[in-house]
Formats: structure tokens, C-alpha cells, sequence
């Protein structure tokens, strides 16, 4: 009997349209290999944060939906409504995908294999290459630090959200997408979740090319950083406690790389205001 996957996967795209996304490009470059059989039994969400909303081709992918939010409501909304839809449409897992990550066939291959396996893992994730940096999946257990895992079961790890995969029963118990992380830090939660069940990860051997926008620090606005200032400390002073030594050792190495590596004097008086304060508005 042939093996199907039942599987719904969302790509979450912000201004920019979806034939030119390069994770949308990624799977129609696949036509003709073998791997399209595979992407023709994946239920395709496509939920667009975009300012206006856009005719999406009827043959952008083979099984899809288009869903427009009128503001930009980032991923932990738009991963909900696609947890929603993959109950509905009775899928084993929920695949969550951004729009700037180039799949291959063999990581559809392996991700096959292991969402058709007798033993479901609660989570699956491929080794994430930017930059030319392997960035994900790495150990948890060291905050602040980038030391890649190797392929196989893992426990302790975190990862990017594009491109993992979650069982949806998993993230059902977990009461879907926490809404205090819309955006930045929600993958450092939802491994942080995976992790409580003391399940392991399936890191697979495929390595894929992300584009991480978090990397380049100058590009991004005042308001996105002070984001990511925000869900950061929300999260290692909620979920994954760290020491307070620990934590503000890191922040003085970011203000230091933003006043004299970076010279990005407007994330400096940001950085200082905050640490007057001593924590973020949250």
C-alpha cells in the first residue's frame, strides 16, 4: 500500500508576491522531479501579512489557499489559523515555512520518511544554513551561543521555525501559537514547549539556505529591534530563566557591538533607555 503524508503547511509571506518568493519558487522548481508527488499531498496555507492583498495564480501549487490579513499580525496569529485548517483537514502535522527559505527534494524526501514512520516525531527540523553560518538546529542549553547539533534524535535543541515541522496533536496540547511572541522569539518557545514533553527532536541530514534577517542588525528598523528587545527578555524571564548575571552580561556585549562594531547609534540610545529601566515594556 503506498504511503501518504497527511501534512498542511503554511508559508507566511510580508510584502512581496508570492510567485517571486523564493520558498514558493523552491517547490515549483520541483515539477519535474520525483518529489512533486509529494508536495501534491501537502495542503498549502498561504497567509499574506502584506499592507494589500493579491491575485494569487490558481496554478502557483497544487493544493492551496490564500488568506489576506488587513495588518500585519506576524506568525503566531497566521501559524494559528493554520493549525486550525490542519485539524480540519485531519493532518498528522502542521509544516511551518517563511517566505525565504530554498527547499530541496531531499529534504521532502526525508521529511517524508519520517512523517509516514510508524514512531511520529513530535517535531522534525533540517540543519539551516545563512550566511554561510549553520545557525539551526542548535543546543539550548547554552543561551547566547550558536553550537549546531548533528543529524539524528536530539534532545535540547532549538531551531528556527521555517522549515520545522510539528505534530498537530503536540501543538494542540500546547493550546496552539503563544500570542505574547508574534513574532520574534516564537520559535525559542515552541522548542522550549517540545522540550517539557522530553520528546526528541529529528534533526534530518538536509541542510537548506535561509535568508535571516535578524543577522544583519542595520537593516532592521528601530521598532522591529526593540521587538526583538521585548521577546527576548520576556522569554528568558518566563520560560527559559536564566541568571540575571547571565542575561545582562549579554546585553552590555549587544550595546557594545551596536556603539562601536556597528556604530548604530539610534539601537545604542534604545538599548541605554532600557537598561535604565532595567526590562522592556511588555
Amino acid at each position: 500500500m503506498e504511503k501518504t503524508m497527511r501534512l498542511t503547511a503554511i508559508i507566511v509571506l510580508y510584502e512581496i508576491s508570492a510567485d517571486t518568493a523564493q520558498t514558493i519558487r523552491s517547490l515549483q522548481a520541483m515539477k519535474k522531479t520525483a518529489a512533486w508527488a509529494m508536495i501534491r499531498q501537502i495542503h498549502f496555507v498561504i497567509f499574506d501579512n502584506s499592507k494589500q492583498a493579491q491575485l494569487v495564480p490558481t496554478q502557483l501549487l497544487p493544493n492551496f489557499e490564500y488568506y489576506h490579513s488587513q495588518r500585519n499580525v506576524g506568525l503566531a496569529a497566521a501559524y494559528n489559523q493554520a493549525l486550525a485548517i490542519a485539524v480540519q483537514q485531519n493532518s498528522d502535522y502542521l509544516l511551518l515555512l517563511d517566505q525565504d527559505t530554498k527547499l530541496t527534494p531531499s529534504y521532502l524526501a526525508e521529511l517524508f520518511t519520517a512523517v509516514t514512520a510508524k514512531v511520529q516525531p513530535i517535531a522534525i527540523v533540517p540543519k539551516i544554513q545563512a550566511a554561510g553560518q549553520l545557525i539551526s538546529p542548535i543546543r539550548a542549553a547554552q543561551p547566547f551561543k550558536v553550537i549546531p547539533v548533528t543529524s539524528g534524535y536530539q534532545n535540547e535543541v532549538t531551531a528556527i521555525n521555517s522549515a520545522a515541522c510539528f505534530r498537530v496533536d503536540f501543538l494542540q496540547q500546547c493550546g496552539g501559537f503563544e500570542l505574547q511572541f508574534p513574532l520574534d522569539f516564537l520559535d525559542y518557545w515552541l522548542f522550549y514547549q517540545v522540550r517539557q514533553t522530553h520528546q526528541p527532536v529529528l534533526v534530518l541530514q538536509s541542510q537548506l539556505m535561509h535568508e535571516l534577517s535578524v543577522m544583519h542588525t542595520q537593516s532592521i528598523s528601530t521598532a522591529r529591534y526593540q521587538g526583538i528587545i521585548r521577546a527576548e527578555w520576556l522569554y528568558y524571564h518566563r520560560f527559559q530563566k536564566i541568571s540575571s548575571w547571565q542575561y545582562w552580561r549579554h546585553v552590555w556585549l549587544r550595546l557594545f557591538s551596536q556603539l562601536i562594531l556597528k556604530r548604530d547609534f539610534a539601537k545604542v540610545k534604545l538599548l541605554l533607555k532600557w537598561m535604565i529601566r532595567r526590562k522592556p515594556s511588555v
